[in-house]
C-alpha cells in the first residue's frame, strides 16, 4: 500500500473550501496539516518504533557467536595428580550451526514487523490529518458564525437608529427605544461569544502542533455549499481495501504465517561443532579434539510453539474481517451524516433562510410605517439569527462528514 502524502489530503479537503488563499496572518489548510504532521506527538514516537524494528531485523539476521572454551583436567588431586603436575589443558572454539533456514525465517518475521510499523504510522498519519481538518473546519464554522453575529449587530444598530428616528417623529415610544437598545446589547454580547468560540477553536487547532497560543488571526477559506449529489456506499467500499488499518490487519496474517513456519522449523535440532587444542603435561604432547553435539528431540517437539502460532494465524484472519466491517460501518455512518447534513442545508438555504430574510425585511418596513410592534420586529430578527446559525451548523456537519469519508477512502468526493 502506497502512503498518501499530506498534500493530497490538503488538496482533497481544499476542494470543499472556497477562497483558500492565505494572507500574512491567516493559515491555510495545507500549512495546518504540514505543521501537525511535523510536530504532533502521536507521530513522533514512530521514529523510535521504526528504529527499534530495524534493530530487531539486524538481530534476527545475526549468526550465533562462537564460544571460547578452556578446561583443565587431572589437577588438584592426590598422588600423581597432586597439584598441576599431571594437568591436561584443553583450549577450543565451538560454533552453533542453525539448520532448516531458521535464521532466514526469523529475519522474515522481523521484516514483517517492520512493515507493520510503516502501516501503523500511515494509519496514525491519516488520523492526525483527519483531526486537523476537523478542527480547521470548526474554525471556519466559528468564523462564519462570528460574521453572522456581526451582521446581526449591524441590524441591531440600524434598528436603534430607526426607533429613535420614529420617536423623534412622534411615532415611536421610549419603551421601544429602550427595548431596541437592550437588543443592541444582546447583539454585542452575541458577537463577544462568537469571538470567544472562534478563539477557542483556533486554540484547539494550534494544539495539533503543540502550540498553546495560535500564531494566526484567521484561517483561510470559507465553507462551500454542499454538492447536489453524493456517492453510493457500494462505489466507495472498494477504496477501503487500501486503508492502512485493513492493510495492517492483512500484514498480520503474513507475519503470523511466517511465525508458524519458524515454529515448525524449530522442531529440527541444530548442530554444535567444536575444535580444541589439547596439551597433556604428563607426556609433553599436543593433540586436536573434535566436538560434535546434536540435541535429541525426544520430549519437546515444539508442539506448544506451533499451536500458539497456528492460533495466531486464525486470530489475524478474523481481525481482517473485523477491520473491514468496522471501516465499512464508519463509512456508512459518515455517508448517512453527509446526506442528512446536505438535505438539512438545502432545506435551510433554499427555503428557510430566504423566507426568514424576507420576513425580517417585511416586518422592519411595517414597523417603520407604524403597522407592526417592536416586539414583532425583535422576534423576526431573532428568527433570522437562529436560521443563520442552523445554516452554519448544517454546513459544518456536512464538511466534517465529507473529510471523514475522504480520509477513509483516500479519494476526493
Amino acid at each position: 500500500m502506497k502512503p498518501i502524502p499530506h498534500c493530497f489530503f490538503a488538496a482533497t479537503v481544499a476542494a470543499c473550501l472556497s477562497g483558500a488563499h492565505a494572507g500574512e496572518t491567516s493559515l491555510s489548510l495545507a500549512s495546518a496539516t504540514a505543521r501537525a504532521l511535523e510536530r504532533h506527538p502521536a507521530l513522533q514516537i514512530f521514529d523510535a518504533d521504526r528504529r527499534l524494528a530495524d534493530a530487531k531485523v539486524l538481530s534476527a539476521l545475526a549468526r550465533p557467536n562462537p564460544e571460547l572454551e578452556f578446561e583443565t583436567e587431572d589437577v588438584l588431586g592426590s598422588g600423581d595428580y597432586r597439584g598441576f603436575q599431571s594437568a591436561v589443558y584443553n583450549l577450543g572454539l565451538s560454533q552453533l550451526l542453525e539448520l532448516g533456514g531458521k535464521r532466514k525465517l526469523r529475519a522474515e518475521v522481523a521484516r514483517s514487523a517492520r512493515e507493520a510499523e510503516e502501516l501503523r504510522f500511515e494509519a496514525a498519519r491519516r488520523e492526525v490529518m483527519l483531526e486537523t481538518t476537523r478542527r480547521f473546519v470548526a474554525v471556519l464554522a466559528a468564523q462564519d458564525a462570528e460574521e453572522s453575529a456581526r451582521q446581526n449587530l449591524a441590524i441591531a444598530r440600524e434598528t436603534v437608529q430607526s426607533v429613535k428616528g420614529l420617536q423623534e417623529g412622534g411615532r415611536g415610544s421610549a419603551i421601544d427605544v429602550g427595548q431596541s437598545e437592550l437588543g443592541l446589547r444582546e447583539a454585542e454580547l452575541q458577537v463577544k461569544g462568537a469571538e470567544t468560540r472562534t478563539a477557542l477553536a483556533s486554540q484547539q487547532l494550534a494544539a495539533m502542533w503543540r502550540d498553546t497560543e495560535p500564531d494566526f488571526q484567521r484561517v483561510a477559506g470559507r465553507l462551500a455549499d454542499p454538492s447536489r449529489s453524493t456517492p453510493s456506499l457500494g462505489s466507495l467500499k472498494e477504496s477501503l481495501e487500501e486503508h492502512p488499518e485493513l492493510a495492517l490487519a492483512r500484514s498480520g496474517i503474513a507475519t503470523a504465517q511466517r511465525e508458524l513456519d519458524l515454529q515448525q522449523r524449530l522442531r529440527q535440532p541444530d548442530v554444535n561443532v567444536g575444535l580444541s587444542w589439547r596439551r597433556d603435561t604428563t607426556v609433553e604432547d599436543n593433540a586436536v579434539v573434535l566436538n560434535f553435539s546434536l540435541p535429541l528431540p525426544l520430549w519437546n517437539r515444539n508442539e506448544g510453539g506451533i499451536a500458539e502460532a497456528s492460533a495466531e494465524v486464525a486470530r489475524t484472519e478474523a481481525l481482517v474481517e473485523q477491520s473491514r466491517q468496522q471501516l465499512t460501518l464508519s463509512l456508512a455512518t459518515a455517508l448517512t451524516r453527509l446526506e442528512a447534513a446536505r438535505d438539512q442545508y438545502r432545506l435551510i438555504a433554499d427555503g428557510m433562510l430566504p423566507a426568514a430574510e424576507k420576513h425580517q425585511e417585511t416586518v422592519a418596513e411595517g414597523y417603520r410605517l407604524g403597522r407592526i410592534s417592536y416586539l414583532e420586529l425583535l422576534e423576526a430578527r431573532r428568527a433570522l439569527t437562529t436560521v443563520r446559525g442552523q445554516r452554519i451548523e448544517a454546513l459544518s456537519a456536512y464538511h466534517e462528514a465529507r473529510v471523514e469519508i475522504e480520509t477513509l477512502t483516500g479519494t476526493s468526493l
